[in-house]
Parts: C-alpha cells; sequence; structure tokens
C-alpha cells in the first residue's frame, strides 16, 4: 500500500459523498482520487480498470462543466427514462465486446469481469452525471463486484474502498428518492 492508494482511498470516498450532496466539487475532487487510481490498476495489469481511470478524466471534466451548466436552470434528479436505458444497454453490450477483445490484446488479467465491470461503469456513470437516481443502484452492485476483483488481485485496500462505495453508493441512493419525491 503506497502513497498514490492512500490518496486513491481518501478523495475517492470524498468525491462520492460530494456527489451524493450534489456538490459540483465532486468532479475535481474525483479527478484526484482516479488518477491516483490509474496508476495503482496499471501496475496490477488491470489495463481495463486503469483505461476506465482516463475515460473517468474524461466524464469528470464532462461533469464538471455540465454541472455548472445546469446551475442557471433547474437540474434536479430524475428517473432514467426508459427509451434511454435500451440505448445505454446496447451500448454497453458494444462497449463490453470491444473492451474484452482490446484487454485480450494487451494481456490483461481478469478479462472478463475486467470488461464487464469497465463497460457498466461507463454507463453508469454518465447516468450519474444526467442525475438518474438508477445509478446509485446499479453502483452498489458493481461496487460490490470490484470488492471481489480486487481482493482476488491482494489489492487490499481498494476492496476496502469499493466496499465503502457500495455503502456510500447504497446511502446516495436513499438521499437521492428522497429527493426525488420532493
Amino acid at each position: 500500500m503506497g502513497v498514490l492508494d492512500i490518496f486513491a482511498f481518501i478523495f475517492g470516498i470524498l468525491g462520492v459523498v460530494l456527489t451524493i450532496k450534489q456538490n459540483v466539487l465532486c468532479w475535481p475532487i474525483s479527478i484526484i482520487g482516479l488518477v491516483t487510481s490509474l496508476f495503482a490498476f496499471y501496475e496490477q495489469r488491470l489495463f481495463g480498470d486503469a483505461s476506465l481511470q482516463i475515460i473517468y478524466l474524461i466524464y469528470s471534466i464532462y461533469g464538471w462543466i455540465y454541472w455548472n451548466k445546469q446551475v442557471q436552470t433547474e437540474f434536479n434528479i430524475t428517473n432514467s427514462p426508459i427509451k434511454q436505458l435500451f440505448y445505454l444497454g446496447v451500448v454497453t453490450i458494444l462497449l463490453f465486446i470491444g473492451i474484452f477483445f482490446l484487454l485480450k490484446f494487451f494481456k490483461g488479467d481478469k478479462i472478463l469481469v475486467d470488461a464487464i465491470l469497465t463497460s457498466i461503469s461507463l454507463t453508469t456513470t454518465y447516468m450519474m452525471i444526467k442525475k438518474w437516481i438508477e445509478n446509485w443502484m446499479l453502483w452498489v452492485i458493481i461496487d460490490f463486484a470490484y470488492v471481489f476483483l480486487y481482493f482476488s488481485k491482494s489489492m487490499y485496500l481498494f476492496s476496502v474502498l469499493y466496499f465503502i462505495f457500495a455503502v456510500v453508493a447504497f446511502f446516495g441512493f436513499l438521499e437521492w428518492k428522497k429527493l426525488l419525491k420532493k
């Protein structure tokens, strides 16, 4: 466990908590956590997860800009539009196929699990940016799956981090559900 792992841990948790609070600072705080995570995942040959951090960087910059623009308008939590869920499902499957073959080409480790979690995480991050409440329940499932992946790689601090992420995501769902009812 290195300094970067600890930074990833602290800033990862702060980013999720600020997201629940709908604080725009969740984006820059999360950027610090994901950049430090990138190096840890790369060292473990979890290339899907490492690449995911780069994509999260792009998503975080987009989310930061998008949320800042929405300050001027009413930007509330909503349910995912049913029509969008179908398209997101198709995109997720296509992402999975592409990521799987890329990971195989680069001789990644835990290729199937890495590809599944990476593709679903990309879709769920998009849902979070749009403030669709269902993103939180998907994060609970994804984060619990990551707990086992990282444990299998002896990345124990990341296992603990993603367990905390799963618990916090559940509370994020409850918090956003209350706000949605208002």
